[in-house]
């Protein structure tokens, strides 16, 4: 089974949300094989028209899943694509 595709769209540097964000989802490795891919907002036209309010954003396998915060456990929910899965 191919590993799930995720792609953290951030902004270079400043962005505190962002590092957030980001330390959950290296969190999240710990529990959940997956991809990932990331991506500086102001590097894309079409990311930035689309996500430059929304920041940071998560896309698991081409789908919005998170935009500006979520915990390890919400983000393990959305990668594997199950809503019951719980760490405790």
């Amino acid at each position: 089974m191919p590993l799930p595709q995720v792609q953290f769209i951030t902004k270079e540097g400043g962005c505190s949300l962002c590092d957030e964000l980001f330390v959950e989802l290296e969190s999240a490795r710990d529990y959940v094989d997956f991809d990932l891919e990331i991506l500086k907002i102001e590097q894309n036209d079409e990311l930035y028209k689309q996500y430059w309010d929304k920041i940071p954003v998560i896309i698991v396998n081409g789908k919005l899943a998170v935009k500006y915060r979520a915990t390890r456990d919400e983000l393990i929910k959305k990668i594997k694509g199950r809503s019951g899965w719980k760490f405790w």
